[in-house]
């Protein structure tokens, strides 16, 4: 049986530390990723299989 992840995007921006030089350190599943803009973190969330909720 596959499970189901969901996460809604409130808490994956939540996640997201902003970077005093600019952009955001965003980590997810113990994966870490240098972004520029929360906006990439749907797609992040995505490829590690959680439907993200708006």
């Amino acid at each position: 049986m596959e499970t189901i992840k969901t996460a809604s995007f409130e808490y994956l921006i939540s996640l997201a530390k902003e970077n005093p030089g600019g952009g955001f350190t965003f980590a997810l599943d113990g994966e870490t990723y240098q972004i520029q803009d929360v906006l990439e973190i749907s797609r992040i969330a995505e490829k590690h299989g959680y439907i993200v909720i708006y």
